[in-house]
């Protein structure tokens, strides 16, 4: 999705994901430490989709991810019109959204981690809400 924004609102016509190995500005990078096999905790923002989704903040998550957004970056998140809707303990973004859509939200962590058929992920729950809506 950061890719996507980059290229289509931004114009950054070769914006790239490091993990594929294509040539380009590279917007979502390798991360200075390994977040594979972690939980973390993220702090939600306020009025958010997130924040009404979880009701809480800051949740600890599951993660399985070397990647971020690349340093000097982060500001093509606001300036096209997504939020930042949460933020790790180091301050690095965890979650992006666009306030003017219905359920358009990207994790930087993995909420299936941490669903089970017993007990969904609240993402997942708010997700199906949104669609039978």
């Amino acid at each position: 999705m950061l890719v996507e924004h980059a290229r289509n609102v931004e114009g950054i016509t070769d914006a790239v994901h490091d993990e594929y190995g294509v040539a380009g500005t590279s917007v979502v990078s390798l991360l200075s430490c390994s977040l594979v096999e972690s939980e973390i905790t993220v702090s939600i923002t306020p009025r958010s989709l997130l924040a009404r989704i979880h009701g809480t903040s800051p949740v600890v998550e599951s993660t399985n991810c070397n990647y971020g957004i690349a340093p000097g970056f982060g500001e093509i998140v606001a300036r096209g019109g997504l939020l930042t809707s949460a933020v790790d303990d180091t301050g690095e973004v965890r979650a992006v959204e666009r306030p003017d859509h219905p359920f358009f939200l990207c994790t930087l962590y993995q909420p299936q981690r941490r669903s089970t058929a017993d007990a969904p992920h609240p993402i997942f729950v708010a997700f199906i809400d949104a669609i039978a809506g």
